[in-house]
């Protein structure tokens, strides 16, 4: 599969390196290279902090396949120890942060990454903060609190709350957590599993808020698949929050959002750190950016519970919502949605 190349600027990574962000050069995000044949993940050695991640279930949803036409197969990654995929990233970033020496970690969050990165420092004794804005859910965030995170509100975005998080870990030598690409090395396990599961996928549809999920899934089926061909990859957006499908279909550059306002609060990222590796991956696979409005979330996560019982989050619902809206894209096709939260965690 030498044909896919990658995109992004690469950081190298032995057992002393500490490059874990953006390229200093064009800004983009690095990806990840090992000198050691035998690494396959940027830490010295094993995770030194663990709560039993990864090894979801990947189920075949019969319901719903029967009344779209096509199979379709759920990764149930709402079934992590915090209840999201994010846990498979903050084990790297959490034990890197030991492994360094660092005082504590700290992260911008809109809720997920929030709860699973305090549940981790908590399990490594290290202090955690967490920037979130004040709009996210109370629920999300009640994880968190109760693992020991100190919490700082702000009334700005996402993206504001990055800014915040990057001066607080320099200033008191603090890991910086967050989309970047120790966490996409973490993440890229579900890729792996997915790869070794002999099941047939012909298209793999993810939510995009900062992209980093779906960039790890793919490369991860990428690092492990022996198919020549890899599947299509397929991202999701809130109609209200845009930006890489508007690149995607203009074929031009990220044109980041002051203001975003949509149901699903993972979604609500105006300038997304791995846009541009999205962008990427989707020309490599030959994939499509898929929309869909706040209705058409809810209408999905309804279906979910009541036809699979499966009670997922609204971002992880955007998944089946982006199905149904181009039922006949996928035609004749096994296709996996990534189902990444739970429900319990919105009100």
């Amino acid at each position: 599969m030498n044909k896919y190349q990658l995109f992004s600027p690469v950081a190298t990574f032995s057992n002393s390196d500490n490059q874990w962000w953006l390229c200093p050069k064009s800004g983009l995000p690095l990806d990840a290279k090992y000198e050691d044949s035998s690494m396959l993940l940027p830490l010295s050695g094993k995770p030194t902090v663990t709560l039993g991640e990864g090894n979801t279930p990947l189920l075949k949803l019969e319901n719903l396949s029967k009344s779209l036409g096509f199979d379709i197969w759920a990764k149930c990654e709402f079934l992590n120890p915090t209840g999201s995929f994010k846990d498979r990233g903050s084990v790297v970033e959490v034990s890197k942060a030991i492994e360094l020496g660092k005082n504590g970690i700290v992260c911008a969050s809109t809720g997920n990454m929030a709860a699973s990165l305090a549940a981790y420092a908590a399990k490594a004794n290290l202090k955690c903060i967490v920037v979130v804005p004040e709009k996210t859910p109370e629920s999300k965030l009640r994880q968190a609190i109760a693992c020991g995170a100190k919490l700082k509100k702000i009334s700005g975005t996402y993206d504001q709350c990055v800014s915040i998080a990057k001066d607080i870990a320099e200033k008191q030598n603090l890991f910086l957590c967050g989309d970047y690409v120790l966490r996409r090395e973490g993440q890229k396990s579900i890729g792996w599993e997915l790869a070794k599961s002999d099941q047939k996928i012909d298209s793999i549809v993810v939510p995009v808020g900062n992209g980093t999920v779906g960039i790890a899934t793919i490369k991860g089926i990428f690092e492990k698949s022996t198919d020549e061909q890899l599947p299509k990859f397929i991202g999701i957006q809130a109609e209200k929050v845009n930006t890489i499908q508007i690149a995607w279909i203009k074929n031009k550059k990220i044109v980041p959002l002051k203001n975003t306002q949509t149901i699903a609060s993972a979604f609500n990222v105006g300038n997304p750190l791995d846009g541009y590796l999205v962008l990427d991956w989707l020309k490599k696979t030959s994939g499509l950016m898929i929309t869909v409005s706040d209705d058409e979330i809810k209408f999905a996560q309804k279906l979910l519970s009541k036809k699979e019982g499966l009670f997922v989050e609204t971002t992880a619902a955007s998944t089946l919502a982006g199905l149904i809206k181009n039922k006949s894209e996928f035609e004749n096709q096994s296709v996996v949605i990534v189902l990444t939260g739970s429900g319990l965690k919105e009100k």
